[in-house]
């Protein structure tokens, strides 16, 4: 027998073995599974019972400069006249403002979701807000991790809106849809109820500022085109300043008068039906295959020692 069967038969052996001591180790690794499955029941009992929702919104309006106003770009642009630019960015610029603190500041005003978003650090005794009662775990937790990061913990904050446009950068998710250019709004949460009510403030309060905003830069780019059409000489001149003019008094009007500026919705929003978190067959298959990993390498492990002691 050459070396190389010497050592084909050396693994062959190992191999029945390391099967050998598993068989011999399977009820611990069964008790072993079993307790992992155990625990993650435990956890499942208690654990929160989270919903997916999903509120969708839509452009208003076209989102492009007009093809008239495009091909007279060029004799605009000689004559000193500056067209509005493309409004491609204005549903950016919706979706970055709802997690901005202006955007907070409006939904501050409204106490009751505020009281609901931060229930549990309202004390009804105080009439107040208060840093919430930590556990003996938490406490202990926390001198742990300032001993090891030297950070001492940082003074209570009360609710304001730099801390709701944190909660809702943290809550919800905002995606636009590259084939339709729609904007999706999605949170999994276990107040879905809560969580929709401050989407829908967010929305409107994101547009009720850029509607606003529009309203007051737009006097006086109206009012400096009128003057330029007061004294224009060229046809081609005057034709430019009239579609401008036309335009923007058109946009100023559905600023004024409009529902939705920017974006509005397009289909109910949707909350699921049943929990989507957590996943109890996920988490009971996977506390299964722990269990049977963690027995099988400490009968492994035990196997090991003795056999290098003997």
């Amino acid at each position: 027998m050459d070396n190389h069967d010497k050592s084909l038969y050396r693994d062959e052996i190992d191999l029945k073995d390391l099967f050998s001591a598993l068989w011999r180790g399977k009820i611990f690794i069964i008790l072993v599974s079993i307790v992992s499955v155990f625990f993650a029941s435990f956890h499942l009992q208690s654990a929160e019972r989270k919903y997916t929702i999903e509120y969708n919104l839509k452009p208003v309006g076209e989102t492009k400069t007009s093809p008239s106003l495009s091909g007279l770009g060029g004799f605009a642009s000689i004559a000193g006249i500056q067209l509005p630019t493309s409004s491609n960015n204005d549903l950016n610029i919706f979706k970055s403002l709802i997690t901005s603190v202006e955007v907070a500041e409006i939904i501050f005003e409204n106490k009751k979701i505020i009281k609901d978003i931060f229930s549990s650090e309202w004390n009804a005794s105080l009439n107040n807000y208060s840093r919430r009662q930590k556990t003996k775990a938490q406490t202990l937790v926390g001198n742990v991790k300032e001993l090891l990061t030297g950070n001492k913990a940082a003074n209570y904050v009360p609710p304001n809106p730099r801390r709701l446009a944190i909660f809702i950068t943290q809550n919800v998710q905002i995606n636009e849809e590259k084939e339709t250019g729609f904007l999706k709004f999605t949170s999994e949460t276990s107040k879905p109820d809560l969580i929709l009510s401050l989407i829908i403030d967010a929305a409107r309060a994101s547009d009720k500022i850029m509607r606003q905003r529009y309203v007051d830069f737009s006097i006086e780019p109206l009012a400096f085109y009128k003057e330029k059409l007061r004294t224009a000489r060229s046809r081609e001149h005057r034709e430019v300043l009239a579609e401008l003019i036309s335009k923007e008094e058109q946009k100023l009007m559905f600023a004024s008068r409009g529902k939705h500026f920017i974006a509005e919705p397009y289909i109910n929003p949707t909350i699921s039906l049943y929990p989507t978190a957590p996943n109890p067959k996920l988490i009971l298959t996977l506390s299964l295959l722990l269990g049977l990993f963690v027995g099988a390498a400490i009968v492994l492990i035990r196997h090991a020692i003795v056999k290098d002691n003997s």
